[in-house]
């Protein structure tokens, strides 16, 4: 059959996150010609607006320190038999350390370990087998990608989410840099974070002549007589053929909101892309690709700023699990629902609690965060570094809906439209043993501090008057349930083993960890690695006739 494309490439690439921009890399260094289409008018996917780090076992900075056993130990006991093929946990670790050598030694990227930031569950010690307390999370070193990319560098997305965006995380740690040296390097167009490694991806996808397009949405998949995928209809009705394959690294599905009902089953607030529609996931869902862990997400808290306004014009989903000490979180009955967990993953399982007594979900989202006089004068306390978020308005503004302030408790749970005497009961119970620093509902004793969950260590009284309350949700950072994919990324198919020329990899992917969360950059870590094996493998395979 002759086909009418208006290009033909050996790889089509869709999306432009790290997993995406890996997979064109290897593939470009295999023999293979490369395209790579983004949906945002903006590139880098949701890696560019994230922190940027990957968790990678046993990578160079911590030679001789771990090991591959105690890796899959870890991995392997957090996934909980919940994995959608556990082999993928041995592919990840025995191939995230070479997938990071090479973006060092054939990019500009370059990396070092995420300074404090030690295995997420080490805060319960060892309680979890093969767990580290050092840093198996490596970070970006900052890029010049103004000077490196020119205007390009705008285009290179950014989020409000890891402030600022030009500071490293290990700079950050070692006490951040001058507000002259900050000057400057916004003024040249430095990124750090997400930035940071997606900056040097484009550049050095730039220098092997592959071009990234922005703008540039995927429609379908288009196969031939035999289900083999062999190219993409792209923008308005633009073919573009695959003699050797297609990739899909193109995100989660976590603003498609018919998708999140369907499988996750209630309301998550994103912090990513807009584009991460679930794009990739209809797309090889019409060829027949075999689904996995579609019901899970990548979690995080999100409060809204009360008077700040986002660049679509609503309010600012910030980053936040609670207001830590002295503050508690409730349910819409006015009851304590959750310990918050032990890294921001654990943070969003509570609310899809069902209890059997109601029956029902009694912790459905929104819950209420509750606090007292301290935190309503002084700002958010406990919260992510680097986040400010104010609790009055600067210029006596009126506040929304979804904080309310009041001089006693029972006024607060009239403003919440919950139960006065039930939230009453829970703030008494709660202060009664927080005075002594104490908390027998919901504290672990074997918790000894803090990384990236809530502050469910330091117990501090709810002090007032005034009270206040700001509405908490469940947020995500992008779906993790996906495309089965087999250890080179190619994509499994409910009819067929392998549906021929399909690969996938970051979160268009079911997530190869099995959907946990064992270290910083966990999600980006396993997205390039994937993305790495995928160009690797499509660009040894034999061209195809397309027509």
């Amino acid at each position: 059959m002759t086909r009418n494309w208006d290009e033909v490439f050996d790889v089509v690439v869709v999306g432009s996150g790290g997993g995406a921009l890996t997979s064109a890399l290897l593939a470009r260094d295999g023999g293979a010609s490369v395209v790579v289409v983004e949906k945002d008018h903006f590139i880098g996917g949701t890696t560019a607006v994230s922190g940027g780090d990957m968790w990678i076992p046993n990578n160079h900075h911590i030679a001789g320190k771990d090991t591959r056993e105690d890796a899959i130990a870890y991995i392997t006991a957090l996934s909980d038999g919940r994995a959608s093929d556990p082999s993928l946990i041995e592919t990840y670790v025995d191939t995230a350390p070479e997938a990071l050598d090479y973006l060092e030694a054939h990019t500009g990227y370059e990396s070092e370990p995420h300074l404090q930031l030690d295995d997420y569950y080490s805060v319960i010690g060892d309680r979890i087998p093969g767990v580290r307390h050092f840093p198996r999370s490596v970070s970006v070193k900052p890029y010049p990608a103004g000077a490196e990319l020119g205007e390009l560098a705008e285009l290179i997305n950014r989020g409000p989410w890891v402030p600022p965006a030009e500071v490293s995380f290990p700079e950050l740690r070692r006490g951040g840099v001058s507000d002259e040296e900050l000057a400057k390097r916004q003024r040249e167009g430095w990124r750090a974070k997400g930035g940071g490694l997606i900056a040097p991806l484009v550049k050095a996808l730039l220098d092997r002549g592959v071009e990234v397009r922005n703008e540039t949405p995927a429609r379908r998949l288009i196969t031939d007589d035999s289900g083999a995928v062999i190219g993409v209809e792209v923008g308005e009705g633009r073919l573009l053929g695959a003699r050797k394959g297609v990739v899909l690294a193109c995100g989660g599905f976590e603003w498609n909101a018919e998708m999140v009902k369907t499988f996750i089953g209630y309301e998550v607030k994103p912090m990513t892309p807009w584009s991460n529609t679930g794009d990739g996931h209809l797309m090889a869902m019409e060829v027949g690709a075999k689904l996995g862990a579609m019901n899970s997400f990548f979690s995080y808290g999100v409060i809204y700023e009360p008077f700040e306004k986002g660049r679509d014009g609503n309010p600012l989903p910030q980053m936040l699990m609670g207001l830590g000490a002295g503050s508690i979180i409730v349910n819409q009955s006015g009851r304590r629902f959750m310990h918050g967990g032990y890294t921001y993953n654990d943070f969003s399982a509570p609310f899809n609690e069902f209890d059997q007594r109601l029956p029902g979900f009694p912790n459905k989202p929104p819950a209420w965060v509750i606090f007292g006089a301290r935190h309503l004068s002084e700002g958010i306390m406990g919260a992510k570094p680097g986040i400010e978020l104010k609790l009055t308005g600067p210029d006596g503004q009126e506040a929304p809906e979804f904080l309310a302030v009041a001089e006693s408790i029972a006024e607060l749970a009239s403003k919440m439209g919950i139960d006065a005497a039930a939230l009453q009961e829970t703030v008494d119970r709660y202060n009664l043993y927080a005075e002594k620093g104490e908390d027998p509902d919901w504290a672990d004793p074997l918790q000894t501090h803090v990384l990236t969950g809530p502050d469910n260590v330091n117990i501090a009284p709810i002090a007032g008057p005034p009270y206040g309350a700001i509405q908490q949700w469940p947020g995500t950072l992008g779906t993790n349930g996906g495309l089965r994919i087999d250890a080179d990324a190619r994509v499994l198919g409910n009819r067929v083993p392998i549906i021929e020329g399909l690969y996938a990899a970051g979160n268009t992917s079911a997530a190869v960890l099995g959907s946990t969360y064992p270290g910083g950059g966990a999600c980006i870590g396993s997205s390039v690695t994937m993305g790495y094996r995928a160009g690797r493998h499509v660009a040894r395979q034999a061209s195809r006739d397309i027509g």
